[in-house]
Formats: C-alpha cells, structure tokens, sequence
C-alpha cells in the first residue's frame, strides 16, 4: 500500500478518486501523444514537480536515478540510430554520430521519464480502496487483477529485504567480498521462498475473498469517498485544458520533424495558447497539494 507525509502534502489525493484517475488517465496520454521537445520537458517538470509534493526530500533520489537513465537514453540513441545530416563525429569506422539522432534519444528519454514519474505519483494516489470503487461494481475481477499488481511489487520488495536480513542475522547470507556465483545462489534461494510465500498468500487470499462473499449476487457496496463541489470545479477545468491542448495537437501545433534535419512547427497563437494549457493542466496536482500545505501550516500556527 502506498504511503503519504502528513496533511498538508495529500490535498490532491483527498479529491474524489474519479477525479485523480482520470487526471491521470489524461497526463499519461497526453504525455505520450504530444511528442514535441518543449511539451516533454513539461510534462518531466511538472511531473517531478508532482512527485516532490507528495514524497518531499525522498523524491530526490528517485528522480536522481531517472536522470541517469535519461542520460543513457539520450546518448545512447545514435550509437544506434545513423540517420541525420549533421554529424557530430565519428566512430568505430566512421559511423555517423548525429544530432537529430540525439535529439530523437532526447525526446524517447524524456517521454520514458515523464512516465515512470506519473505513474510513482499514480500508485502513490491511486490505492486499492480507490481501485475498487472506481472499477468494482462494474469489472470486480479486473479490479481486484489490478489492486494485487499495484501492490505486488512494493509488497515483495519488501518481504526479499526482509528475508535477505534475516538471512544475514543467521549467517545464511553471502559474506563481504562473495563471488558472483555465491550472490547468485543467494538470490536463487531468496527467490524460492518468496515463490513460496506468494503461493500460500493466494491460497489465502482466495479463502478470504470466498468467506467473505466475494463475486456473489446482491452484494452491497460501501465506500467513503463522496463527490463535491470542488470535483465538478475540478474536472471542468480539467476538461477546459485538455480541449485546449488537444485543439492545438490537432492542428499540427506540436508536429516535429528530425530527419533529415530538425524542423520546428511555427509558433503561433493556437500553439502558445496550447502549451499554456498543457502546463496548466499537468500543473495541477503540484498546485494543489502547495496549497493544501499552505493551509495546513496556516491552521497549525492559529491552533
């Protein structure tokens, strides 16, 4: 289950879950459609712009790796790519090294970025209660399909350090300075209890579920989650932004070419008046949970 600081920093996840599915249903799409540079750096900026809010100084070192593999995207492009017709340099017998093949890499490892960055604040938001109320009434195997995968990996990430401690503690474990052979039977046996251990959860998850009459006609439903008059406001704008963005993609605003050479859409009203509304829109989970720690810092220091 995914965990948020205090307060202050959950105002966008207090909203109705409707709500923040489908900001980022919308983020995520539009993310990946609008492929040009300045929309992709964007959507990476406000996105850890998003991810910071929620997780604070934590964030960094999740975003430090990003950068590296940003890195490696981008400068690992036209080792592979020789298309281009300005040439960098040279290398390994004189194969091309261009720059529209890199900015090509740029733009692949921004998308890549921007990603994995909407999708950390996505499952940090996105819980499996909300899961389950957006998706149980109508698709309950679904639901629950993707509640299990949401929480799969960070639940066994955890239970693997724990048995690789405990390992440890009983002298099981690889000593300093093992070989690779030794890590590897290690991780082999870490592997198989966690196999295990995944089995007999599903057994009982499966009891549990059939207890408590999972699946049977005429069950009811309860949740806690209301929708306010802060939601309808919300996804009108949300709605409004959206238009504006995809006006402009539609009128070929966005549009990028990179081979032979980089050719840049004209900048006009339609595209500008775009833009803003692409960063207005991507902007606001960052916005509001500023906001909403705002306000609690507010409250604390009058009480």
């Amino acid at each position: 289950m995914s965990t948020l600081p205090y307060q202050g920093r959950c105002a966008f996840a207090s909203l109705h879950p409707a709500v923040t599915f489908g900001f980022f249903a919308g983020a995520i799409v539009l993310s990946m459609v609008l492929a040009n540079p300045i929309c992709q750096v964007m959507s990476v900026l406000l996105a850890a712009a998003c991810y910071l809010t929620f997780r604070g100084r934590e964030a960094w070192r999740f975003i430090a790796g990003l950068t590296a593999v940003l890195l490696v995207v981008t400068l690992s492009a036209p080792l592979f790519n020789t298309q281009g017709a300005t040439v960098l340099l040279r290398w390994w017998g004189g194969r091309p090294y261009t720059l529209e093949a890199l900015a090509l890499g740029a733009s692949t490892g921004l998308m890549l970025v921007a990603m994995m960055l909407w999708f950390a604040s996505f499952h940090l938001v996105m819980t499996s209660d909300k899961f389950t109320y957006l998706f149980g009434r109508a698709i309950p195997a679904l639901s629950l399909v993707l509640t299990m995968v949401l929480r799969l990996v960070p639940s066994y990430r955890r239970k693997a350090d724990a048995l690789m401690t405990a390992r440890a503690c009983i002298g099981k474990g690889p000593a300093e300075g093992a070989s690779v052979a030794a890590r590897v039977r290690d991780g082999g046996s870490v592997l198989l209890s966690l196999s295990a251990d995944a089995l007999e959860s599903a057994v009982v998850a499966a009891d549990s579920m059939t207890a408590r009459g999972f699946g049977l006609s005429g069950r009811t439903h309860f949740a806690l989650f209301r929708w306010e008059a802060r939601d309808t406001v919300l996804v009108v704008a949300m709605g409004a932004l959206v238009v504006g963005a995809v006006a402009a993609f539609a009128q070929g605003g966005f549009a990028i070419t990179y081979f032979p050479t980089i050719v840049w859409p004209s900048a006009g009203a339609a595209v500008l008046m775009g833009a803003v509304c692409y960063g207005a829109f991507l902007a606001i989970p960052a916005v509001i949970n500023c906001g909403g720690r705002a306000l609690w810092r507010y409250s604390l220091s009058k009480s």
